[in-house]
């Protein structure tokens, strides 16, 4: 009976993401909605993905595209103005719920002010990292959202104490990156390393040129080591100051087949470290933001590790290197370090990981938020 009432229901779901990693969470969500409304509209922010499932974006994504302390201070009065637009923008086309997708100091804001102003349902899609700094958070999160619809198993003990609902939909990468495990690990090209600076322009900038050290001065140990860049943007290279070898070799917008082809990676800590494991490639993985957003967080965390791999995984699976350890000598004994352990040692913890994030995804996230609209 309430699937026959949803086919025949118009409904208007206001949307929004603020990364790349946002967009590719969005576009298999606003996918099983349309199972659930066939007469479902999307109006908000999104990237390419969210645009090919019907989403016209109010303004480009990239906008809130920042990270850190210090980059939102930076931009404080751009971003603040854009969600001003966007409150304009929902208060006047009266939207039936909204679901932020991560960027939750984006985003909470609005779904508190959309709450207060039209009494609407609001979902966070991706929990905040409450359980890694930050924990008074929670109280924040309860005046915002109904629901948060969390990626990873650990995250749901973080709201034990709270009223806010919460749903573990596992990640839609767990069954996007499902090829046949044996065939996977027969491809990869021998001493293949796939170089991965982030999606940011931040990131890129802080990191990029290091890994590129990093490749020359592997080349020189070994003449046989073979380099793959990813860059999600052409832009991007403007970015990297260190000189480029023609032995690196650049792509865009096909990390996940580079990350299949290779056999070990060094990536910035984000998405594509969990993308990595679930394709098979341990890495080494950095993290590096302005120094002064970093003496900031620094007394916040509350976590031993920051990687995905290594939270998923509850121990050090893959070297990590943070803030001022990300030098060149660092990460190649951090790459000794993974050959030392055999890459057979990952693969098992690799399969581990990959069931443990099966848990409907996409299609669990979309029950229940059709829950909360109906």
């Amino acid at each position: 009976m309430l699937d026959s009432l949803n086919s025949s229901k118009n409904i208007k779901i206001a949307i929004v993401a603020g990364e790349k990693s946002g967009d590719e969470l969005g576009g298999p969500l606003m996918e099983s909605l349309k199972n659930h409304f066939p007469n479902v509209s999307f109006i908000g922010v999104g990237g390419e993905k969210m645009k090919l499932q019907g989403l016209s974006s109010v303004f480009p994504m990239n906008k809130i595209s920042v990270m850190g302390i210090i980059e939102p201070l930076l931009k404080i009065k751009e971003l603040l103005s854009l969600r001003r637009n966007l409150k304009d923008f929902f208060l006047n086309e009266k939207p039936d719920i909204f679901i932020g997708i991560d960027s939750p100091d984006f985003n909470l804001p609005l779904s508190k002010y959309l709450k207060k102003e039209l009494g609407l349902k609001s979902v966070q899609y991706v929990s905040p990292s409450v359980w890694a700094w930050r924990k008074g958070r929670i109280k924040k999160i309860e005046r915002s959202v109904d629901s948060v619809i969390t990626l990873f198993p650990f995250e749901e003990d973080a709201y034990i104490d709270s009223n806010v609902r919460v749903c573990y939909a596992g990640h839609p990468l767990a069954y996007r990156l499902n090829q046949n495990e044996k065939e996977l690990i027969k491809t990869k090209e021998a001493k293949s390393v796939a170089l991965l600076p982030g999606s940011r322009k931040s990131e890129i900038t802080l990191l990029a040129d290091e890994m590129i050290r990093t490749a020359k001065k592997l080349k020189t140990i070994d003449s046989s080591y073979k380099f793959y860049m990813p860059l999600s943007d052409k832009g991007h290279l403007d970015l990297i100051n260190e000189p480029f070898e023609d032995w690196v070799e650049v792509s865009f917008n096909n990390s996940q087949e580079v990350l299949s082809n290779c056999e070990i990676g060094i990536i910035t800590s984000g998405t594509a470290t969990l993308e990595a494991s679930l394709l098979r490639t341990p890495c080494v993985i950095l993290y590096k933001t302005g120094w002064l957003s970093f003496r900031l967080i620094k007394p916040l965390l509350r976590i031993d590790n920051f990687s995905l791999p290594n939270l998923l995984a509850g121990k050090e699976l893959l070297p990590e290197l943070l803030q001022d350890e990300v030098n060149v000598e660092n990460i190649i004994n951090a790459i000794e370090k993974i050959n030392l352990n055999g890459l057979d040692y990952y693969y098992k913890e690799f399969h581990a990981i990959h069931e443990n994030l099966k848990a409907g995804s996409s299609e669990t996230a979309a029950k229940e938020i059709s829950h909360l609209i109906n």
